[in-house]
């Protein structure tokens, strides 16, 4: 049976969250498309969320999966003793080749899917991401940012929301697709966080996915809001979630930001997370496709 490609919607999440999550290996740090990473994605409307699911599969077997962002970039993750496969590679290549502009695709260094890639003209992206990492224990959950905490009420919700707007210019979250967030599937309430200051505003917030206990959970995403920044909101409520994950069992934490944000990786640094690894994704343009 040939290895066939659907691109799916919500419906489908579920299924493809359990196979990342599954193929998380215990112990080690998290590069790459995380579960977590679909589950921030399920906020969006459905008409930007259906078919953006990929689904590769051998039979009745799951061999990759990841999101299609729009028409121009691929985020697939294959199965771990799948990335040598070159024929699931030269099939997943033909998917993302299918795409007539500018296209960018997330290709693990050493495998089969990134040498297919390569041999057709592809080459890497010239902006650099950074993975960040922290090694979490029992003892990191200790901590409790009294400042800190759940989402408890309608009024924590807004404010969460208004946070991440202020935080990120252009940013399109509301109320409604918190809330398509949070009814997906890994969503944990837990670990999503909104700090206020001693006066009561919400200053900053974070959100925290777990693959499972013993694996690498993520933050996605961390904002302080533009009126309170520079101010050790970010660092904190970013520690704070970092706390939550150990007390959920993770075995580390893990994020992964464009090496362009000084910002963001300084925060992440003072949270006690160090540079891990540098990645590119592959491009490949219109004019040598």
């Amino acid at each position: 049976m040939p290895i066939s490609i659907s691109a799916l919607g919500r419906g489908d999440a579920a299924g493809m969250i359990q196979a990342l999550q599954g193929w998380s290996a215990p112990g080690c740090y998290a590069a790459g498309l995380h579960a977590g990473d679909l589950g921030w994605h399920l906020r969006l409307d459905d008409d930007q969320v259906d078919g953006s699911i990929l689904c590769v599969e051998d039979g009745a077997e799951i061999v990759a999966t990841g999101i299609i962002d729009g028409p121009d970039c691929v985020f697939p993750v294959i199965k771990p003793d799948r990335l040598y496969d070159v024929q699931l590679a030269e099939t997943l290549a033909e998917f993302v080749c299918a795409a007539p502009s500018e296209v960018y695709a997330e290709a693990a260094p050493q495998s089969a899917f990134r040498s297919v890639l390569s041999a057709r003209g592809w080459v890497i992206d010239p902006d650099a991401w950074l993975v960040l990492y922290r090694g979490l224990t029992a003892a990191d959950g200790v901590a409790v940012d009294e400042q800190a905490s759940p989402l408890a009420s309608e009024s924590d919700i807004a404010d969460r929301v208004a946070v991440q707007r202020s935080a990120f210019e252009g940013s399109t979250f509301t109320v409604k697709r918190w809330q398509q967030m949070a009814a997906g599937p890994g969503y944990d309430v837990t670990l999503d966080l909104l700090r206020r200051n001693g006066r009561g505003e919400a200053v900053a917030a974070a959100t925290g996915w777990s693959a499972g206990p013993g694996k690498c959970g993520i933050l996605e995403p961390v904002g302080t809001s533009a009126d309170h920044a520079e101010a050790g909101h970010g660092r904190a409520v970013s520690s704070a979630v970092m706390a939550a994950l150990a007390r959920a069992g993770a075995s580390g934490v893990a994020v992964h930001t464009p090496a362009s944000n000084v910002a963001a990786v300084t925060t992440y640094e003072r949270c006690g997370m160090r540079r891990i690894e540098t990645t590119n994704a592959m491009l490949r343009c219109a004019r040598s496709a």
